[in-house]
């Protein structure tokens, strides 16, 4: 380094900040309770409460607070690109080619494969399928990753049959004669199913699953309103709603989706903020088509 030639340079503005002692009351805004909706003034800015109310993601806090353990700076920037892909649309999958992380990321091609390959080493990403529309990642989230349960704050989709060789859960079947897309750890019986964050889409149970031959059993098919309580017809109303549905048949579906997840434990409370979350969804796409 030339003389003369100033290595460290600080934070812009921070030079002019002094330490000041320690004062809880100093900056008014730390002193506002939690979900206190006000901003106060200090230092020629309003500090205080901020509530997102459109085009947000549902991503779990761990998946923020808990992947610095593990990840470098670059490799943070891009799990956090796979999440607004994955989990931020309500699913635990993404398609993205390298040209559009490539542009997210600014990072050179080479980088970005460096950066791919660390995230699957970790566990924190798997590549299941690739096409021209780019690569289909299974996007974990930590405590995945450290193998451990996700746990009851994530609403999880339900688990369904099916074969080694489905389509891609973007709908794409693959060329006739390739070779299967789920990987050699995908299984004929019973493989892992997209899981939903809270909020995501409620999948339509499928005939062979076992929460659907249970629902076959002594009672019929199409649960009626008579034989379910209050909350369940509700519950299924409001989904109808969100999906833009109407019908007795939409009805009949969407309250029996309802009282299987209550049979799997779901509260009442998780599966009314999935299916407002359905709803904010729709509706946004609404807004990007119109």
């Amino acid at each position: 380094m030339a003389k003369g030639v100033a290595y460290y340079r600080g934070i812009r503005g921070s030079a002019a900040l002094s330490t000041a002692r320690l004062d809880s009351a100093a900056v008014p805004a730390e002193a506002l309770a939690p979900g206190e909706m006000r901003r106060v003034p200090f230092a020629g800015e309003l500090l205080g409460a901020v509530r997102v109310r459109s085009a947000y993601a549902a991503i779990p806090l761990e998946a923020l607070d808990r992947a610095g353990e593990a990840l470098e700076a670059e490799e943070q920037a891009a799990y956090l690109q796979l999440l607004r892909l994955s989990y931020g649309e309500g699913r635990n999958w993404a398609r993205a080619g390298k040209k559009e992380l490539m542009g997210r990321l600014r990072l050179s091609e080479r980088r970005l494969l460096r950066v791919l390959d660390a995230l699957v080493r970790k566990g924190f990403a798997r590549p299941l399928h690739r096409d021209n529309r780019g690569t289909l990642w299974r996007v974990a989230l930590p405590c995945e990753a450290f193998g451990e349960p996700v746990g009851d704050d994530v609403l999880l989709g339900r688990a369904a049959p099916a074969p080694v060789d489905a389509a891609p859960p973007d709908g794409h079947a693959r060329r006739p004669g390739a070779a299967p897309t789920l990987g050699p750890r995908a299984s004929p019986v019973a493989p892992r199913a997209d899981s939903l964050a809270p909020g995501a889409s409620l999948p339509a149970p499928s005939a062979a699953s076992p929460a659907a031959a249970a629902a076959r059993g002594p009672v019929k098919a199409a649960f009626p309103a008579a034989r379910a309580g209050q909350r369940e017809r509700d519950l299924a109303r409001a989904l109808c709603l969100a999906r833009g549905l109407d019908g007795d048949d939409p009805f009949a579906a969407a309250l029996r989706e309802v009282r299987e997840l209550m049979d799997e434990g779901q509260s009442g409370a998780r599966i009314a903020a999935a299916i407002a979350a359905v709803a904010r969804r729709r509706a946004g796409q609404a807004e990007r088509r119109s």
